[in-house]
């Protein structure tokens, strides 16, 4: 990401939507850390809240576009690159240098649990990010069942939303109890259960 204050200001909400929330993120101490005032982040956006759609939107759908489409590039099978996924998750930078921390779980199911009931602009963005990441993994599990590499006896959107998930309640499972067994688990029943579901041969 190229250093200039617009994109040094999402980052540096990005990270503190992940760690800390929206509603607890303060203002004045994110622009101290971005290194600019009020009048910096004014230059480029109109409110805390401008800012906040703007890092969750760049954020969500960059990520869904490099990690998981670049997985699902990468393998015609996509259980196969399902489980790269999962194997490299827990060391997969989200953003700049901020890492994929399990402590904090997903960050966009993060601003779901927060935002979305309270904010109808947030619901939006989120929804529609999640949305991005459904079809991603539908239009590959569709590209394989047209290809004979996968069972053509499901419905691929429908197979999405349910990986899409399981892995959203894993990584809420790991947030909880803190242990990466748990996620080890989960992800190599999912795998388990896919394959047995959709996976030929």
């Amino acid at each position: 990401m190229k250093e200039n204050m617009r994109d040094i200001l999402i980052q540096t909400m990005f990270e503190s939507l992940y760690h800390e929330g929206y509603n607890a993120s303060n203002l004045n101490d994110l622009l101290k850390k971005a290194g600019t005032s009020k009048g910096g982040m004014y230059h480029y956006f109109g409110s805390k809240k401008e800012l906040a759609l703007e890092s969750m939107r760049i954020v969500g759908e960059g990520f869904i576009d490099r990690f998981w489409g670049g997985c699902f590039d990468r393998y015609d099978d996509p259980i196969c690159a399902l489980e790269a996924i999962f194997a490299s998750l827990p060391r997969a930078t989200i953003m700049g240098d901020c890492p994929f921390d399990f402590r904090y779980g997903c960050p966009l199911n993060h601003m779901i649990q927060e935002m979305s009931a309270l904010d109808e602009d947030f619901k939006i963005l989120l929804e529609s990010i999640l949305d991005r990441w459904i079809t991603l993994i539908a239009e590959n599990l569709k590209k394989a069942q047209s290809a004979g590499i996968m069972e053509a006896s499901f419905e691929p959107y429908t197979m999405a939303q349910f990986i899409v998930s399981s892995v959203e309640g894993t990584l809420t499972l790991m947030k909880v109890k803190q242990n990466i067994k748990t996620y080890e688990e989960n992800t190599a029943l999912l795998l388990q259960t896919l394959k047995v579901l959709a996976q030929k041969g």
